[in-house]
């Protein structure tokens, strides 16, 4: 049987095997082009990322701050809102406590004098009398100036006395104390007085003189107009100003 297998088997045809050979190689190639495409098909990033380590989680940066705004800076004052200084001068200054001595009473009221006019026959200038008031005991001194520039009562005229002052409290500023020197001070005196009158120490001087002085603590009292002396005393009076 081998022998006849042997004898009968026949040889192998050589276009056969070429022909397998040719269709091996094909498939060879076709396979490796599937497997081109496939890798061409697939995106850069993956076939980069296949095979390398997970990259490390990035911390995300902080958001920027923003930066304070800087403090307004006050703008200057208008021109308007300043005070000019004859307007500042023009504002009575007084001290806030009581002009007079600590053992005087500060409470209630106080009966002092003011010293008002009288006409007398035949004589040019008038004559200079006191009558009595009641005022603030604070400060008494100044409070019986101010009840002297207000002008005589309706009873004090009725009683044939005058004075060159009526409703005049708005022109005084400042009554100051020196030790025993007393300043008074006024806005001004203007139309206190006729042009032509010639009684001027008389009307408008002495009533505030012997006003003031009446008080123990109070030896000498000078007056000014905003401060300077001598409009009172020159320009007013048509005096010199007292050393």
């Amino acid at each position: 049987m081998a022998g006849t297998a042997a004898h009968t088997a026949r040889p192998p045809d050589l276009g056969d095997l070429r022909h397998r050979v040719r269709r091996r190689r094909i498939r060879s190639v076709a396979a490796a082009g599937l497997a081109a495409v496939a890798m061409a098909a697939v995106p850069v990033g993956v076939v980069a990322g296949m095979g390398a380590p997970p990259p490390e989680p990035q911390l995300a940066a902080p958001a920027p701050t923003t930066p304070a705004s800087p403090a307004p800076v006050p703008s200057p004052p208008r021109p308007s809102d300043v005070p000019s200084t004859a307007t500042a001068s023009a504002r009575p200054r007084e001290t806030d406590g009581p002009i007079q001595p600590a053992t005087e009473p500060t409470a209630g009221t106080r009966r002092v004098k003011l010293f008002l006019l009288r006409e007398q026959v035949g004589r040019r200038c008038p004559q200079v009398v006191a009558v009595t008031r009641e005022v603030p005991a604070r400060s008494v001194a100044r409070e019986a100036l101010r009840a002297l520039l207000d002008g005589p009562s309706p009873a004090d005229r009725a009683a044939g006395l005058s004075s060159a002052f009526d409703g005049d409290a708005h022109r005084f500023r400042y009554l100051r104390l020196d030790g025993t020197n007393a300043r008074a001070d006024f806005t001004d005196l203007d139309g206190i007085l006729a042009p032509n009158d010639s009684c001027e120490k008389t009307k408008l001087l002495e009533p505030m003189r012997r006003t003031l002085e009446q008080f123990g603590w109070i030896e000498q009292t000078r007056f000014s107009i905003r401060g300077d002396q001598r409009a009172f005393y020159v320009d007013l009076l048509h005096d010199r100003v007292p050393e």
